[in-house]
């Protein structure tokens, strides 16, 4: 009985040590091309990466994936951008000895159909648990919005995230824009107060579908 209890526990840890090795993923310094590729190919489908770097002067540093250029991996760290090679990097912020790799759940794209309504208000009754959401889409926003707000939003989803900004059209009336893959907390936090038009596409990180909206498609790490 006894031998019989610890097979199975010796099956389920090695169960679990392939569960967690699908969702964390090591690679060795000299390896930042394959972990470049590996996190950049997880960021576009919409997944929230969490990037760990042991640099070889044994600091650990953790950020948010942000972009990758060839073979220079680009985080967010504590607000400042980092740019993260291999161990004999000569540009770079950091020179990784070791890097980590960390997402979780699936991503659940949904068709997001036309919101007419304070922005604030969209962005709440849209907002569920999840790792993250992002928008892509247009929107009609009504209201005397200045240059510098816009320009905030902009510069915050096209410099500190995987996302952009694009300014159509903007007179005294209002503005519309286009974004593309923006984080949804972003458009609160600058367009919160603000009455809008918006339709296009939801990325959800999370675990499960949570959202009663249409399914457009359910993507794999």
């Amino acid at each position: 009985m006894e031998r019989r209890n610890l097979l199975l526990i010796i099956i389920i840890i090695a169960a679990l040590g392939v569960t967690l090795n699908y969702y964390v993923q090591h690679y060795q310094g000299g390896e930042i091309y394959e972990a470049a590729n590996h996190a950049y190919g997880l960021l576009v489908k919409g997944f929230n990466v969490t990037i760990t770097v042991e640099t070889i002067d044994g600091e650990t540093v953790t950020g948010t994936l942000l972009s990758v250029q060839g073979s220079t991996i680009n985080i967010v760290s504590d607000g400042k951008v980092l740019s993260v090679g291999g161990p004999s990097a000569t540009k770079e912020d950091l020179k990784a000895r070791l890097i980590t790799i960390d997402y979780h759940g699936k991503v659940y794209v949904y068709e997001l159909p036309p919101q007419l309504g304070e922005m604030g208000e969209i962005v709440d009754n849209l907002t569920v648990e999840a790792y993250s959401e992002r928008f892509s889409g247009i929107i009609y926003i009504d209201g005397n919005i200045t240059p510098i707000q816009l320009g905030m939003l902009k510069y915050k989803a096209d410099y500190l995230s995987y996302g952009s900004v694009t300014i159509n059209q903007m007179d005294s009336n209002g503005a519309i824009i286009s974004t593309n893959m923006v984080p949804i907390e972003f458009l609160k936090e600058y367009l919160g107060d603000y009455r809008v038009y918006m339709y296009g596409i939801l990325y959800v990180n999370s675990e499960e579908r949570n959202l009663p909206l249409e399914l457009v498609e359910v993507r794999a790490g």
